[in-house]
């Protein structure tokens, strides 16, 4: 039987995606598990599978359109076989409406369009995607205004995207027009448009700013004994064939694993005017690609000794940095590492509805005075705190980052 290609869920707030590229034809073969199309969303692109062995029958989205979630965009089945009898892979009790059933819907709207044709001034209605209306209401973008490049002229999300870009530009224009410039005229500036992973980070980052009432603590944790404990690890698993990346941000999230089990008050979110308390730790890592960042999601660090952990966090992170089908949503708490980058504190910002993230920067040596006052050398780890001070006081807030400290000071705790 035939078999549906659907429009995946990349992440929570997806609704709709974008056919990008597909990267096979009608009538060319492909085997289950194989990359089909290409498809984007707001966050990242990834590459969609094919669900089923056979012949790719029909494409029912082509290249720029967009589909709502579970909706289908392309037929995978066998030669000769009816395209009408697909099926969704997705929801076995509830199968995605057949192709000619889409057809004949299609040809019923235009019909009605086509009969708005004749009609003037506000009667006649515009074609327009639920996603493009919602775009254009955020950029303040007049639809009327909108010629629409989709099927039938219906205007797509990019079509209220490069109007805004183009008024952006306008304004821009007009700005430097009447007013003296500041820089000497042989110096030259670029003037792009943002992507819509970098829109979608910016207006998550101003949301986040504006709806909850940040603060940041900050300290260091003594991780002499757990650098010494991570290169013995390392040495055993190379001894037993064990492939595991013990990098220090695994130990980082065993300690703030079990922190946030003793202090399950961080574990929370505040969701209209209400405290929900996580028994279970959803662990997010945040991590950079070249378009932006993306937070991947550890589900269930609670129940992941330390060399599964490590293999879940290396998987979840190449995971989202390769496109493919990440999870990106549900996390309970997030660490965000900038060590590499030679950063010592930073204030990360909160991904709401979460209550706390973890900023971690560049360890660094110090000298210090042990108990008989003699002079010793350690390794300290920058750790910054920032968290919800809607949902916790500085105390509470404080003892948690105390709890990390004393882990990572006390590394063979992390196997318990």
């Amino acid at each position: 039987m035939a078999t549906s290609i659907l429009m995946p869920k990349l992440g929570m707030t997806m609704t709709e995606g974008t056919v990008e590229e597909w990267l096979k034809q009608p009538g060319d073969t492909v085997k289950e598990g194989e990359g089909i199309v290409t498809i984007s969303s707001d966050k990242l692109t990834s590459e969609v599978e094919a669900p089923a062995d056979g012949i790719l029958l029909k494409v029912i989205k082509n290249v720029s359109e967009e589909a709502e979630v579970g909706e289908s965009i392309g037929i995978v089945g066998q030669a000769g076989e009816e395209v009408g009898e697909a099926t969704s892979t997705f929801e076995k009790e509830k199968a995605e409406p057949t192709a000619e059933v889409q057809e004949k819907a299609v040809q019923q709207v235009e019909k009605q369009s086509e009969g708005h044709q004749d009609m003037k001034g506000p009667q006649r209605k515009r074609r327009i995607s639920p996603a493009a209306r919602k775009k254009a209401k955020a950029l303040s973008v007049d639809v009327s205004k909108v010629t629409g490049t989709g099927p039938k002229g219906r205007i797509t999300r990019r079509d209220i995207e490069q109007v805004a870009e183009q008024q952006v530009a306008a304004t821009t224009t007009e700005e430097q027009v009447t007013t003296k410039p500041a820089v000497h005229e042989e110096e030259a500036m670029q003037v792009q448009g943002m992507s819509a992973m970098r829109k979608s980070i910016a207006a998550n980052m101003q949301h986040s700013l504006e709806t909850t009432a940040q603060l940041t603590l900050h300290r260091k944790a003594d991780i002499t004994n757990l650098l010494a404990f991570q290169k013995k690890m390392r040495t055993e698993a190379a001894e037993n064939n064990l492939d595991l990346k013990l990098t220090l941000t695994v130990f980082l999230a065993r300690a703030v694993t079990l922190s946030l089990q003793a202090h399950p008050e961080v574990n929370t979110h505040l969701i209209h005017d209400q405290l929900h308390q996580f028994e279970e730790v959803h662990l997010g890592i945040a991590t950079s690609l070249e378009e932006g960042l993306v937070v991947p999601v550890v589900k269930h660090a609670e129940r992941l000794p330390l060399g599964s952990l490590a293999k879940q966090m290396k998987h979840v992170t190449e995971t989202a940095r390769e496109g493919k089908n990440a999870n990106l949503s549900g996390a309970t708490f997030t660490i965000s590492n900038l060590g590499a980058q030679g950063i010592e504190y930073f204030t990360p910002i909160l991904n709401p509805p979460e209550s706390g993230i973890l900023g971690v920067g560049t360890f660094v040596k110090e000298l210090m005075l042990d108990e008989n006052e003699q002079v010793k050398q350690i390794t300290s780890l920058p750790l910054s705190l920032t968290f919800d001070h809607r949902v916790l006081d500085g105390a509470p807030a404080a003892e948690f980052l105390n709890t990390i400290a004393h882990y990572l000071a006390k590394p063979y705790l992390l196997l318990l």
